[in-house]
C-alpha cells in the first residue's frame, strides 16, 4: 500500500444508493425497557430516576456566574421547575397539553426548543452514583445543519444533537456529534424524519473511525423512537409519549449526558489527534497491560457504505510509536475490521493454512494427481520459502463484541420504505478510497448497480468482534500497477500461491484485484522486480467442506468484478437435465407415447439446480481471469475496449448477460479489435479465450462426472493456467509497456467509472450468494478493502 490515494469524480448520485433500501432489513424492534436495558444499561434505575424527578420538581435557582466567570449581582428570579406536579404524578411545564401541533407550536424550532433547557436541567444535577460524572457532552438545537465531513456527497442535515465539545460557530462535523436527533410536528413524516436520523448515523460511522455503534432519537409531534446501530445490526424502540410518559425521556436524557465514552460508542483504543490522525492501541501480547501504538500516515483503503451493518473494512498505512509517542522503524499497515464472532481471524486462518501446507509436504502423496505439485514446490516448502508469498503479520489482537440484540426483539423490514420518503433524501456519502486490500476506493470507477428485486435471506444477525492486525509489508494492488505486463507478471506469480492452497486442501474464495498484492522494497524503483504477496484470507475455507456444512446467512463484503459465474448465479455450469437429452435417442412421437409414462417422468439425470454452488480451486482460477480481463477492457485507455468491457463489469451480484457469454462463449474477435497485432499465432487475445474455453469443459465435465468436490480433479486446470501464461509472456514485448489507467465519470463514454464496487452477498461458505446489495454497494462489507479503484484497493 502506498500514498496514492484517489477522488472520485462519480457524481453522488452515482454513488450512493437510497439508505432506505440498503437498511431495510436491518433492523430488530423491541419495548423502550427492553431498548434501554441492552443498549442504554447505564441508564438511571427506578431509584435513580426517582432522585432525578425529585430534584426536577424543584425550582432552578438563577445563575450566579456569567459564562465567563463573573459573579452577576442581579434581582432575577428562581425559574421554574421542570416538571410539576408530585413526585408519583408530574409532567414538564413546557408542556401542558397531551400533544405538540403546528396549530400550537408555530414550527419544530418553537416546538422543541424547550428540551434544551430540560436536558440542561438534568445535567446540572449531580448522579446519585458518585463514580457517574457529568460526560462533555451538551444538547444542542441546530434546525437544518448541515454535517460536515470528507465523505464525498454526503448532504445530510439534523435538527438537534448531543454535541461534544467543539466551536459551534463553525462546520459541525461528523467527529463532534455523539447523539443524533430529529425532530417532527407531525406524524406523517415519522419515516422521513427516520432516514434523515439513520443516514446521518451513516454518515458518522463512515467517517468518525472511533465509533463502535451510535444512537439516535426521532420525535414526531410527541412520539418518541430510540435508535441503536453497530456492526451486527441496528435497532429500534417501540414509540413512547414523552409528554404522557416524562419518566422514560429523563431516564434517556441522564444516561446521554452522563453517559462514559465508551458508552456513547467511541472506541477507547483509538485517539483522534488534533491534524485528523488516528492513533491505534493495540495489547501487546508479551507484557501484560502494555500496548504498541500505532499512528496513521495514510488511508490505504476506507470503504464507505450506506449500510452500518458489515465488516467496515479500514486499512492504514501507520508508523510504530515509542513510549514518547515519536514514531519509530519503517511504515506498516494496519487493518481494522469487524468480523463475525465465529470467525477464525487472519492469524488464525494463516496459521492453519501454513500447518496443512507443511503437513501435505511431510511424505509422499499417494494421489498420482498431486505428485507432480508436491514436487514442484517441494523445496520451497521446506526452506519455509512459501511464506513469502503471504502477507507477514506482526500484531493481531481481537477486542470488542457488538451487543446482542434483546429476546423480545422482533426483525423489523420497511422502516424506512414508505411512500412519505420524498424532499430530501439525505445522501451518506458511500464509496471508497482505496488502497489495500479490503479496501474500499471511493468507488472511483464502479458501474452503478442495476436495481434488480432479488429476495432476501434470513438474518441471524451474528455478534461481531472487532479486529486489527498489522502487517509488515506496504505494497501495491495488482489493480493499481501501472502496465499491462506488471499485471501479467504478477498474476503469472500468484498460480504458486494458489497451487500450495490447492496441496493444502483450502480455497481462498475472495480473489479480486484489491488482495493479490505487489511487493518490493521501494515501491517506486521501477527497476526492482515485483514479488505478488496473496492476503485477504478470511474467507479462506477448506475443501472440500464437512458433510454436516451450513452456509450462514448475515451479509459480507465483496467485489462482483472477479466473481465466478457459478458463485454468482448459484448453480453450476452443468445442466444435468439438457445432458441427458443431447444423450438419449431421437425418437418419434409414436415411440414415446409407447413407453411408460410414469418410469418416463423419473427417467432423468441427476438434477443439481438446487444443489449448493461450494466455491471450488477453479473458481478461484477464475477470479484471476477475471482481473486481467478487466484489466485489457477496463483499465487501457480504449473506448472500444471499455464499450466491450462495461456491460461485463456491472456492481451487482446478477451475473448479466453479456457477463455470462464472456465465459461461455469465443471472446477473440471482440479482443482483437484492440489488442496490438501480433506476428505470432498464438496471442495475448487467443490465450484469454483458450482460457475461458478450458475453464467451460472444465467446469462441465468435473461436475458431469461428479467429481466436482475431489482436490485432485482440479490439477489439471492449474496447470493449464501454468501453461498458458507461459505463452502469453512470450508475446510480451507487443503489450508488455501498455500502460493502465483508472477510468473516472468524466473519462468514461457512459459516464460513469468500472472500478471494481462492493455488493452485501451472503457469508455462505459455500457462496450461496444472496443478491441484497450494500452498495448498490458491492457490499460482498465483508472483504478487506476490496477493490483498488474502489472497494477493492488494497494496498499493502
Amino acid at each position: 500500500m502506498e500514498n496514492n490515494i484517489t477522488s472520485s469524480a462519480v457524481p453522488p448520485s452515482f454513488l450512493i444508493p437510497d439508505t432506505s433500501r440498503k437498511m431495510d432489513g436491518e433492523f430488530v424492534r423491541s419495548p423502550v425497557d427492553e431498548f434501554l436495558k441492552t443498549y442504554l444499561p447505564f441508564a438511571p434505575d427506578e431509584v435513580e430516576t426517582k432522585y432525578f424527578v425529585e430534584k426536577l420538581l424543584q425550582s432552578i435557582p438563577p445563575a450566579s456566574n456569567s459564562s465567563d466567570g463573573r459573579e452577576i449581582r442581579t434581582r432575577a428570579k428562581s425559574k421554574l421547575p421542570i416538571l410539576v406536579g408530585q413526585e408519583e404524578q408530574y409532567q414538564f411545564h413546557h408542556y401542558p397539553k397531551p400533544a405538540i401541533k403546528r396549530s400550537t407550536h408555530e414550527s419544530e424550532v418553537v416546538a422543541f426548543t424547550p428540551w434544551v433547557d430540560i436536558a440542561q436541567a438534568i445535567g446540572n444535577i449531580p448522579h446519585p452514583q458518585e463514580t457517574r460524572k457529568r460526560n462533555q457532552c451538551n444538547y444542542r438545537n441546530m434546525p437544518y445543519k448541515r454535517i460536515a465531513s470528507d465523505i464525498l456527497g454526503s448532504d445530510n442535515m439534523i435538527d438537534a444533537a448531543f454535541l461534544r465539545p467543539c466551536d459551534e460557530a463553525v462546520d459541525l462535523r461528523t467527529t463532534d456529534i455523539a447523539v443524533v436527533i430529529e425532530q417532527k410536528l407531525s406524524t406523517v413524516k415519522r419515516r422521513e424524519n427516520a432516514v434523515q436520523a439513520v443516514s446521518a448515523n451513516v454518515q458518522i460511522m463512515n467517517d468518525d473511525v472511533r465509533r463502535m455503534f451510535t444512537f439516535g432519537i426521532t420525535i414526531e409531534s410527541d412520539e418518541v423512537t430510540l435508535w441503536y446501530h453497530s456492526r451486527s445490526h441496528s435497532a429500534v424502540s417501540e414509540r413512547f409519549s414523552f409528554i404522557q410518559n416524562p419518566k422514560v425521556l429523563i431516564r434517556i436524557l441522564a444516561a446521554f449526558l452522563f453517559a462514559t465514552d465508551e458508552e456513547l460508542g467511541y472506541d477507547p483504543m483509538v485517539t483522534r489527534e488534533k491534524d485528523g490522525c488516528y492513533t491505534f492501541k493495540i495489547p501487546d501480547p508479551m507484557i501484560t497491560d502494555q500496548c504498541q501504538c500505532f499512528r496513521t500516515v495514510d488511508t490505504l483503503s476506507e470503504y464507505r457504505s450506506n449500510n452500518i451493518t458489515g465488516r467496515m473494512a479500514r486499512v492504514y498505512k501507520v508508523t510504530k510509536l515509542d513510549d514518547k509517542g515519536e514514531a519509530i522503524g519503517e511504515p506498516l499497515v494496519l487493518k481494522d475490521v469487524w468480523l463475525d464472532q465465529s470467525a477464525l481471524t487472519e492469524r488464525e486462518i494463516q496459521n492453519a493454512i501454513f500447518n496443512d501446507i507443511e503437513k501435505f509436504w511431510q511424505a509422499p502423496t499417494e494421489i498420482e494427481q498431486m505428485r507432480t505439485l508436491q514436487e514442484d514446490h517441494k523445496q520451497l516448502v521446506k526452506d519455509k520459502g512459501y511464506r513469502q508469498y503471504f502477507l507477514a503479520i506482526v500484531l493481531d489482537h481481537s477486542g470488542t463484541t457488538t451487543t446482542d440484540y434483546p429476546a423480545g426483539a422482533v426483525i423489523k423490514k420497511g422502516l424506512l420504505q414508505e411512500p412519505d420518503l420524498k424532499k430530501h433524501t439525505p445522501k451518506s456519502g458511500t464509496g471508497t478510497n482505496a488502497m489495500f486490500s479490503d479496501s474500499r476506493s471511493r468507488n472511483e470507477g464502479t458501474h452503478p448497480v442495476n436495481k434488480v428485486e432479488v429476495p432476501v435471506a434470513p438474518r441471524t444477525f451474528e455478534v461481531k468482534k472487532h479486529y486489527r492486525v498489522v502487517f509488515q509489508e506496504v505494497c501495491r494492488t495488482v489493480g493499481k500497477l501501472g502496465t499491462l505486463g506488471e499485471v501479467v507478471d504478477v498474476l503469472y506469480q500468484a498460480l504458486i500461491p494458489l497451487q500450495l492452497l490447492l496441496c493444502a486442501g483450502w480455497v481462498h474464495r475472495d480473489i479480486s484485484s484489491g488482495n493479490i498484492m505487489a511487493y518490493r522494497d521501494n515501491l517506486d524503483n521501477a527497476q526492482e522486480p515485483w514479488k505478488v504477496k496473496l492476503s485477504d484470507l478470511e474467507y479462506a475455507r477448506k475443501f472440500p467442506p464437512p458433510d454436516d456444512y451450513e452456509a450462514a446467512v448475515d451479509p459480507k463484503t465483496g467485489t462482483p468484478y472477479f466473481m465466478p459465474i457459478e458463485v454468482m448465479q448459484r448453480k453450476y455450469l452443468f445442466n444435468s437435465k439438457q445432458a441427458h437429452l443431447w444423450a438419449a435417442p431421437v425418437v418419434s412421437a409414436l415411440e414415446l407415447e409407447a413407453e411408460d409414462a410414469q418410469s418416463l417422468a423419473s427417467d432423468s439425470a441427476t438434477d443439481l439446480s438446487s444443489v449448493t454452488v461450494v466455491h471450488n480451486f477453479q473458481h478461484d482460477l477464475e477470479s484471476l481471469w477475471w482481473i486481467l480481463l478487466w484489466t485489457i477492457t477496463c483499465r487501457i485507455n480504449s473506448d472500444v475496449a471499455f464499450h466491450y468491457g462495461s456491460p461485463i463489469f456491472v456492481n451487482q451480484l446478477q451475473s448479466t448477460d453479456a457477463r455470462y457469454k464472456c465465459l461461455t462463449e469465443s471472446i477473440i474477435q471482440h479482443l482483437q479489435t484492440w489488442m496490438p497485432p501480433s506476428k505470432e499465432r498464438l496471442t495475448l487475445s487467443s490465450s484469454m479465450n483458450s482460457l475461458r474455453y478450458l475453464m467451460s469443459l472444465h467446469y462441465i465435465k468435473r461436475v458431469g462426472l461428479g467429481n466436482h468436490l475431489k482436490a485432485e480433479h482440479y490439477v489439471s486446470i492449474h496447470k493449464d493456467f501454468a501453461d498458458i501464461f507461459v505463452t502469453i509472456k512470450k508475446t510480451a514485448s507487443e503489450w508488455f509497456a501498455i500502460p493502465l489507467i483508472t477510468r473516472k465519470a468524466t473519462d468514461s463514454v457512459y459516464e460513469q467509472s468500472v472500478a471494481p464496487g462492493r455488493l452485501k452477498r451472503q457469508r455462505p461458505d459455500e457462496d450461496n450468494t444472496d443478491p441484497r446489495q450494500a452498495e448498490d454497494e458491492g457490499r460482498s462489507q465483508a472483504k478487506l478493502a476490496r477493490t483498488d479503484e474502489s472497494p477493492e484497493d488494497k494496498e499493502k
